[in-house]
């Protein structure tokens, strides 16, 4: 809850820091996830959320805010002038799952052409997905960027475009995704996406962060 509106998820856009405001999507989206699951999931309990379990699960930005600052001492800390990559991003959510005894186990990438099925697996699991759109590659100053849209009665309208961010995946409907980015609800075409890998980016930076749980020994 952000000025009495519901946000759809954080945005590091609320800090006043450039590193956070400018950087912070990484640590935004992992703190999100990691925080649905343990509201959500009986056996996804932290230690670092013990807080915030209390009420109805709607939080207050003050408590939101101070939870991702939590989140990223201990775990996703920011890069000045680059974030957090996601090959770091995955470790980190694999050693918050070892720290709390989660059974999910975390890697960030897999086979591009894994990717859809990867994603609409964990989504049946009620597991969200951490999205990498990442830069441009081998060139990271080109202006290639992804585009976000809007859903409306009429189809689905452009409003926004981006590149070298990290979003949360939060459904999968046909070639759509729903994401969250920037506390707001927006579209991305998958096809788009998988085209702006294949001329601008990499697999290498832009991928999941997939979750699976442990197999029982």
């Amino acid at each position: 809850m952000k000025d009495g509106k519901l946000s759809y998820g954080g945005n590091q856009e609320w800090w006043k820091g450039r590193s956070m405001s400018g950087y912070g999507c990484g640590t935004i989206a992992a703190t999100d996830i990691l925080l649905y699951l343990d509201l959500h999931k009986d056996y996804c309990k932290g230690k670092e959320f013990q807080e915030e379990e209390k009420g109805n699960g709607i939080l207050d930005a003050e408590v939101y805010e101070k939870c991702v600052e939590t989140m990223r001492k201990k775990y996703f800390p920011i890069i000045p002038g680059l974030g957090i990559p996601g090959w770091l991003l995955g470790i980190e959510v694999n050693r918050y799952f070892i720290k709390n005894r989660i059974p999910l186990k975390a890697a960030f990438g897999v086979r591009s052409r894994n990717i859809p099925n990867r994603i609409k697996a964990m989504l049946a699991h009620d597991i969200p997905v951490i999205l990498a759109i990442g830069p441009n590659f081998p060139i990271p100053l080109r202006k290639h960027k992804l585009a976000f849209y809007n859903k409306t009665e009429e189809g689905y309208e452009k409003i926004a475009e981006t590149a070298a961010h990290f979003v949360v995946v939060t459904g999968f409907e046909s070639e759509w995704l729903r994401i969250s980015s920037w506390g707001r609800e927006y579209y991305v075409n998958f096809y788009e996406y998988q085209n702006y890998v294949k001329k601008h980016s990499c697999s290498s930076v832009s991928n999941i962060c997939y979750i699976k749980k442990k197999k029982r020994k």
